[in-house]
């Protein structure tokens, strides 16, 4: 299922993770079970758009994505609920944070 397009959403960045880019894809390595995980393209576009630190509205994740990619908002809206679903369980997203982004 989708999430709502004004869920907010947070990137996060764990003491416990180091990333790094190679060949395209940026690489999550967790410093404490060794687990690793990896986006590509629009991945790594969605975690650029997430940068400032502060929460944003899928929606305007949703547009941003749009902007740069042909695809339809409802692909776009079900591959991103996706995403940051996976995101969030590994801790590297906070789906639902309080604060509005500036």
């Amino acid at each position: 299922m989708s999430l709502a397009l004004n869920t907010r959403v947070r990137r996060l960045a764990p003491d416990h993770f180091v990333h790094v880019e190679v060949d395209g894809e940026l690489v999550f390595v967790d410093s404490g079970d060794g687990r690793f995980h990896s986006l590509k393209e629009a991945g790594i576009r969605c975690w650029q758009l997430m940068d400032d630190g502060g929460c944003m509205t899928v929606g305007a994740l949703v547009q941003g994505l749009r902007e740069e990619y042909e695809v339809d908002e409802e692909t776009c809206r079900r591959d991103l609920s996706v995403l940051l679903d996976e995101l969030a369980a590994v801790g590297l997203v906070d789906v639902g944070c309080e604060t509005p982004q500036p």
